[in-house]
């Protein structure tokens, strides 16, 4: 028999788990606080010491004051789910609040609200720097850095001063050098940051669907997105989703076209 492989912590499916409540019983399992990388939310995470009768269920309570109504929304259900699985889970996860009951630090944990997505980017940029890979990207940024303005940087200690150029003759009329039309400025001292995670719902100023497929652009979260060849990691002004690199879709770029005359056909 295969030696089962030991949990080492950190991430577990979409949650990430923090402080483990301990003192809650050796029949319920390890009992976390965590929080949805997506969404930010809190959350409790249990991993019972018996889990042979688990199921993939995928569930959200809700709870209303006025008018007063209590609702369970099955979001995700095996094909063959027994309505005897999914009570065993809500008791099993019943049992994990009732033991957190008298601690107010589960209780501020669970009613602090979602962890912004400036907390969650700076949280996992930390948490990926101390890892090996984390360093390794860091090293391999500051490489490129390097080739890429080392040459540049060769040239001008190289060329003469800049004052003023070289004339084709006495009085010659000297052409002036076209502009690029965009110039980005890369200062070699700073390493570029890890990606930010891709938000549950558009920035303010972000296109909202419909997008429009034809220029590229992809609905994601209800968002406008246009994905990038570059694969993660992405760059600091970039999102990363399910393997790749997004730029979000301005605003004014749909008002732009909306307002652009369209053929009519004959």
């Amino acid at each position: 028999m295969a030696e089962k492989k030991t949990w080492k912590g950190g991430r577990l499916g979409p949650f990430h788990l923090g402080k483990r409540y301990k003192n809650v019983g050796t029949n319920l399992g390890r009992l976390y606080a965590a929080h949805d990388v997506e969404t930010g939310n809190a959350a409790l995470v249990v991993m019972p010491s018996d889990h042979a009768d688990l199921e993939s269920w995928r569930v959200r309570a809700t709870s209303q004051a006025e008018p007063p109504y209590l609702a369970l929304e099955v979001e995700q259900a095996p094909a063959s789910g027994r309505l005897p699985d999914l009570s065993n889970m809500l008791d099993l996860l019943t049992s994990a609040v009732e033991r957190l009951e008298k601690n107010e630090e589960a209780r501020a944990h669970l009613t602090g609200g979602s962890v912004s997505t400036w907390k969650r980017w700076v949280g996992r940029m930390k948490r990926l720097l101390r890892s090996p890979r984390g360093l390794l990207v860091a090293g391999l940024t500051a490489l490129a850095l390097c080739v890429l303005l080392l040459p540049r940087l060769l040239v001008d200690s190289t060329a003469p001063g800049n004052e003023g150029r070289a004339s084709t003759g006495a009085g010659a009329l000297e052409m002036p050098q076209p502009q690029a039309p965009t110039l980005v400025d890369l200062d070699p001292s700073d390493v570029p940051a890890i990606t930010y995670p891709l938000p549950a719902r558009p920035f303010s100023d972000q296109a909202k669907a419909p997008c429009f497929p034809k220029s590229g652009e992809v609905e994601i979260n209800g968002g406008c997105w246009v994905a990038l060849e570059k694969r993660p990691p992405c760059y600091e002004n970039q999102a990363e989703h399910q393997g790749k690199c997004y730029m979000p879709v301005s605003a004014k770029s749909h008002e732009k076209k909306r307002r652009e005359p369209h053929s009519v056909q004959p």
